[in-house]
């Protein structure tokens, strides 16, 4: 016999996420919220992603708002436009949140998937908000008293119906045992189960648990047996109930459909004279239709170009400008005379040098001219001196 193929587990991780939407269901029901929200939610509605995930997001979007509009009795506390993309819708429900007080760990981009533990989180936090400003509070619960049954006398056909069915679960446990003495083998020579258990319950708990709990666990077994006998005959009390109703539920339902395709006949009637006598009104919202998608389209054409002359527009504006900048520049470089001044300032200046200059040269050649004259000078009276001096010797002589 082949094994039975293993069966597919659901994600330990998603369990309190769909707890936690649940307990979120919980209070939109306490708020009544399917007469003002008027969309079912099921219990894995924010958990799972759905199959149209823009309308997962536009649900949670307008769950949002009733809520939000729910906690501050203001329904322009906080509202989104339709032509919002989700971005904005997200950042304006964030800021909407903080208001709040409401402190998210979370990235905001987890919002727009419309489903997982952050969205899940958003309703649970604003269904707690809501129920706090309706002072909604949550009383303890009452459990109807159970009322035991009364005692019936044993019939004898249930009996030996029970002493059967005890008979063949004897029978099916002896060979259940049969088959699994050798696997228990082990188990029988195992250390631990020739132990003394031994509880750690208290006993004075354990008799009260037993006395809250014994009353409620007590069934009648008597009436095991006759389950079978009660539902016949309810069967044939449905049974003789149909067949009495039957006529008359055949003849109003005959009415009902004659009427029904009277109804659709004139209907179809009405709807082909209509086509007839709007046949032209017809043809001309047609035409009229088709030019304005030709204009429409030329229109979106008209744009573009209009779009992109802008744009060479503003580029040429930004060259121009450019342009004008370096032309005012080089302009006011070209008339400003600063330059020429400081030209003929240093042209003064090398003059003046120049006229120095030729003063010191002028000095100096003086001195040397003098010094000149002075060296021959003496030259010439050393000459005499030694002249007179030959004379002398002479005439000495």
């Amino acid at each position: 016999m082949a094994d039975p193929a293993p069966r597919a587990e659901a994600p330990t991780s998603l369990s309190p996420v769909f707890a936690m939407n649940e307990d979120t269901l919980d209070k939109l029901k306490c708020l009544n919220y399917e007469k003002d929200f008027r969309k079912p939610l099921t219990a894995c509605h924010f958990a799972l992603p759905a199959a149209n995930s823009s309308l997962q997001f536009q649900d949670f979007l307008d769950l949002v708002v009733y809520l939000i509009s729910r906690i501050k009795r203001d329904a322009d506390f906080f509202k989104l436009d339709k032509f919002d993309d989700p971005n904005t819708s997200v950042n304006k429900m964030m800021l909407a949140l903080r208001s709040l007080d409401y402190a998210s760990d979370f990235p905001t981009s987890k919002l727009k998937a419309a489903h997982g533990e952050a969205v899940v989180s958003v309703l649970d936090f604003l269904t707690t908000k809501a129920l706090e400003a309706d002072r909604f509070v949550f009383k303890m619960p009452k459990h109807n008293e159970t009322i035991e049954p009364d005692e019936v006398e044993p019939d004898d056909d249930a009996v030996a119906d029970d002493d059967e069915i005890e008979d063949e679960v004897e029978i099916a446990e002896e060979d259940n045992t049969m088959f699994q003495d050798n696997n228990d083998e082990n188990e029988f020579y195992s250390k631990e189960n020739h132990q003394i258990i031994e509880s750690n319950v208290d006993p004075i708990e354990w008799k009260t648990e037993l006395e809250r709990v014994g009353p409620r666990l007590r069934t009648n077994a008597n009436n095991v047996g006759k389950e079978w006998r009660s539902h016949i005959n309810q069967t044939i009390k449905h049974s003789e109930q149909i067949s009495t109703d039957l006529p008359t539920t055949e003849s109003t339902l005959k009415i009902i459909n004659n009427e029904l395709s009277t109804a659709v006949e004139k209907m179809k009637t009405k709807e082909k004279y209509l086509q007839t006598s709007f046949s032209n009104l017809i043809n001309e919202y047609q035409t009229i239709k088709a030019e304005l998608s030709e204009i429409e389209e030329k229109h979106s054409v008209a744009n573009e170009n209009v779009t992109a002359l802008t744009n060479d527009l503003s580029t040429i504006a930004e060259q121009l400008a450019e342009v004008k900048g370096t032309m005012d520049s080089r302009g006011s470089s070209m008339t400003d005379t600063s330059p020429l001044v400081n030209i003929k300032a240093a042209l003064q200046d090398i003059k003046v040098e120049i006229n120095n200059f030729e003063l010191r040269i002028g000095v100096v050649g003086q001195t040397l001219l003098s010094q000149q004259t002075n060296a021959t000078n003496n030259e010439i009276s050393v000459e005499g001196d030694d002249d007179d001096d030959l004379l002398d010797d002479d005439i000495d002589i």
